[in-house]
């Protein structure tokens, strides 16, 4: 007699065992959704088989038979979350290509910024992925229209994505420690009489400094938008690349 699988409804014959709920089926994408909502809310380290069955209501033994280890699952979360990023301006007739780029440069940093918990995935996965091919067919297509020759393409490709990714893992990175406002005036207190005779140029800007630049925060929080730091760095990534473009071969 063939024995049910563990995710089909499962009842009790015999009157000296407990009686089960039947378990409910589950498939693959139902999975991977709450796998992603362990992992946004707590990191990878939030995430088990033990704890995603738990979530689901089902037994580990059922998910492995989805995905055979965790580090599947991370994989694809990773396709999950970057399914979000719109390379369809890439496809857009007549746009030149810097536009396009800067088009989906703005995407991917919406949906990395809105998704923090990827970054940790990322720098320690390699996520050869449906999305993750998708955005950098659009992004080497843009590059190529840039006039990149072929020969640089990976190395234009690399630079891009780098910048995309480290600026916005800068920017979603959660402080590991809670900001102890006596220190931070401890801090202030300790430079400001140093700070014109020493640092000419962080006094001269000290309101931009104090409120915008990375590590030099002095204001209790980071009040000022870093949109214009990101289109500052990728306009001088473009500028650079549209050179090397034009250069002769």
């Amino acid at each position: 007699m063939q024995r049910p699988s563990a995710t089909e409804p499962v009842q009790a014959s015999h009157w000296l065992l407990h009686k089960e709920e039947p378990r409910r089926r589950i498939d693959a994408q139902a999975i991977v959704e709450q796998a992603h909502s362990l992992v946004h809310e707590g990191g990878s380290a939030a995430l088990s088989m033990r704890a995603l069955a738990a979530a689901l209501g089902t037994s580990p033994t059922a998910l492995y038979r989805h995905f055979p280890a965790k580090q599947w699952l991370l994989v694809a979360i990773v396709d999950y979350v970057l399914a979000e990023v719109d390379t369809s301006p890439t496809d857009a007739e007549g746009m030149p290509g810097r536009e396009r780029l800067e088009r989906l440069s703005a995407s991917l940093r919406a949906v990395l910024s809105a998704h923090p918990h990827l970054h940790e995935i990322l720098a320690s996965q390699v996520a050869l992925t449906p999305s993750t091919v998708r955005i950098a067919e659009a992004a080497l297509g843009c590059l190529r229209d840039c006039g990149i020759s072929d020969a640089d393409l990976v190395d234009a490709y690399n630079a891009w994505s780098g910048y995309v990714i480290g600026f916005t893992a800068i920017e979603a990175k959660p402080p590991e420690l809670a900001p102890d406002p006596q220190l931070q005036q401890a801090m202030r207190t300790q430079l400001e009489p140093t700070t014109t005779r020493d640092f000419p140029i962080v006094s001269e800007l000290l309101p931009e400094v104090a409120n915008q630049a990375y590590g030099l925060s002095w204001l209790p929080g980071r009040a000022g938008a870093t949109g214009t730091s990101f289109e500052w760095g990728l306009k001088a990534l473009l500028e650079r690349t549209e050179l090397a473009g034009q250069r002769p071969t």
